[in-house]
């Protein structure tokens, strides 16, 4: 079994002892800016920034993950796909016409297509992984890059995906421990567990609460449970395991993080990280 091997950064991760009701209060009265270290509570959270911090920036580029990090988040999320020309690219959807000016299935692209991309807003360029895994930010201590493998890593004729995927993760030279890999399919999870070891990877059910055996025997380092069915109950079994547990979807008002404290899980994503990290400031 591998336990969770999480250094200060892989979604929120924020412990129910340490924010209350009172933190919430302080956040919202507090004008005190400090450094997210300077804050002892804060410095034992792991702050996720869902397609990073998108103020001044499309989501799933390299300008909104380099804005999480500089903002103080310590993990920015992003989205993979294999283009026709086994290139590792960056966007939320299959059709890019969701985030960019073009129109097509990412994976039927060659460079020629893709490469002609620009997001719909801000105008940047789809991202190779490469170019995310060689941000500076990424190798400090605490960064991580999570990102979600979609399903066509799983179609036939795609056998070799997972293994493309693991290495260009490997060729970049990156510690192992600055990735995060999550996914719905067991498959993927099982077969970059028997790949690369040293990666970190969670399991994300949907619409269902694993059993831990199912999850132990995947090889995950962790679960994301959904956001309906993250009760302390369900979360208890996982954390006796060593897995770490993550709630699905974002969750971005005070209610929502005070609602997912009360269950004893270890983290969740947010599309509001700099409000998030402006709550962890005001904590004692």
């Amino acid at each position: 079994m591998k336990l969770a091997r999480l250094s200060a950064g892989a979604a929120i991760v924020l412990t129910a002892s340490l924010l209350s009701t009172q933190g919430v209060q302080a956040a919202s009265n507090s004008s005190q800016v400090r450094n997210l270290a300077d804050s002892t509570p804060c410095a034992k959270k792991l702050i996720s920034a869902h397609e990073g911090y998108r103020r001044n920036a499309d989501g799933d580029t390299i300008d909104s993950q380099v804005a999480a990090y500089n903002l103080g988040a310590n993990l920015a999320d992003t989205d993979v796909w294999e283009t026709a020309d086994l290139a590792m690219v960056e966007i939320h959807d299959e059709d890019v016409s969701h985030s960019t000016t073009g129109t097509g299935l990412i994976t039927q692209m060659t460079i020629d297509q893709w490469g002609a991309l620009r997001t719909t807003q801000y105008g940047e360029p789809v991202p190779t992984l490469e170019q995310s895994l060689a941000v500076p930010q990424l190798s400090q201590s605490g960064r991580q890059l999570m990102m979600e493998t979609k399903y066509e890593f799983n179609k036939a004729q795609r056998p070799n995906a997972l293994a493309h995927l693991v290495a260009k993760i490997q060729a970049s030279g990156i510690d192992p421990s600055h990735v995060v890999i999550y996914s719905e399919f067991s498959y993927q999870i099982q077969t970059l567990e028997q790949l690369y070891p040293a990666l970190i990877t969670w399991f994300k059910p949907y619409q269902f609460v694993p059993s831990v055996a199912d999850v132990v025997s995947y090889g995950a380092n962790g679960v994301m449970l959904p956001a309906n069915m993250m009760t302390a109950e369900n979360v208890a079994p996982f954390k006796a395991a060593g897995l770490t547990v993550i709630r699905q979807r974002t969750a971005d008002s005070i209610d929502s993080w005070n609602t997912f404290l009360a269950t004893g899980a270890d983290g969740l994503m947010t599309d509001s990280p700099a409000k998030m990290i402006k709550f962890c400031r005001a904590l004692p």
